[in-house]
């Protein structure tokens, strides 16, 4: 503003020095000295750069390409690192790949302000037409997108569950090796890699088996006759869990031996912590094996179910 007032002062000053009859050398020196200001200060008001300028910019493209990869290759090469780390450290692995979400959300968040930062030099009416545009976009063909990412940002901060974490989406069940900010994957039992959509998962219920633990619940279940004993047979199982490699036992981490009457058997259950959840599997196996392994030895039979013509042996159930 003091820039445009000066130029309008020595504006006047010129007319002021049209030459009438006298002084004519000294007043058209003045009027050279007054409009090598005026060029001088008008060179130096800063316009507004002109959207379609600053979009359509190759030189804008092209950093805003390097960036957008430089930022992907760094977050792949810590990513990667993080993850070999983290193996390192058994069941502590936890503690580190906590860190990797929050990795990722800071370097995205960076190169997005290295990219629009020229963009933050527009008018007022240019950033809203680009804001316009760019809602438009979104409404019409990156809604979807959008969201995945706003709901990556919302895990990452919420953290309904991290990386390493067992959890169910849906029909969906395994472990969480990558929390990105449009998917999540998974590696199922079956060793499957599935990819969810990030606001599927925060739109739906999400079970969580161990919620940032490396210990976790692991429930087996066991059927036996009737006429077999009892309490033999939970004593036995009791020793099958306290005695397993796998097991892990704490105040905070009790187990316990559970017995339903059904109509035609009991069913034991067996509810223990398995010291890894990647050990989930192989624990109920061995607590199962050793567990018929002693009932065989005591005389404890799995129930012999006969029922509309369809016969169930005496084999253990499992």
């Amino acid at each position: 503003m003091s820039n445009a007032t000066t130029v309008i002062t020595n504006l006047t000053n010129t007319s002021s020095l049209i030459p009438d009859n006298v002084g004519i050398v000294t007043n058209a020196t003045n009027i050279v000295k007054n409009l090598t200001n005026i060029s001088a200060l008008s060179s130096g008001i800063t316009e507004t750069p002109h959207l379609i300028d600053v979009i359509f910019n190759p030189f804008w493209i092209i950093q805003s390409l390097f960036i957008l990869i430089f930022a992907y290759i760094v977050v792949w090469l810590l990513d990667l690192a993080l993850k070999i780390l983290s193996e390192q450290l058994g069941t502590k692995r936890h503690i580190l790949a906590m860190v990797i979400p929050v990795m990722k959300i800071f370097l995205y968040i960076g190169a997005i302000y290295l990219i629009i930062t020229p963009l933050l030099h527009l008018g007022l009416t240019e950033f809203a037409v680009f804001s316009g545009i760019m809602g438009a976009g979104l409404g019409l063909g990156l809604k979807d997108l959008f969201a995945d990412i706003v709901a990556g940002f919302i895990i990452i901060i919420e953290k309904p569950y991290q990386i390493g974490d067992k959890i169910q989406v849906g029909n969906d069940y395994g472990e969480v090796v990558d929390i990105g900010l449009v998917q999540t994957i998974i590696i199922t039992p079956g060793d499957s890699r599935v990819s969810i959509p990030n606001y599927a998962a925060i739109s739906n219920s999400v079970s969580s088996a161990n919620a940032g633990s490396a210990e976790m619940m692991v429930i087996t279940d066991l059927y036996i006759s009737y006429d077999s004993d009892i309490s033999e047979a939970i004593r036995l199982l009791s020793e099958a869990v306290i005695t397993s490699r796998y097991v892990y036992v704490s105040d905070t981490r009790p187990y316990t031996i559970l017995v339903e009457n059904l109509p035609l058997f009991r069913k034991i259950t067996a509810k223990a912590y398995v010291n890894d959840l990647r050990h989930e599997f192989i624990f109920k196996t061995d607590i199962t094996k050793r567990a018929w392994e002693a009932y065989q030895i005591a005389g404890i039979k799995a129930p012999d179910i006969s029922a509309g013509g369809y016969c169930l042996s005496s084999s253990p159930l499992i």
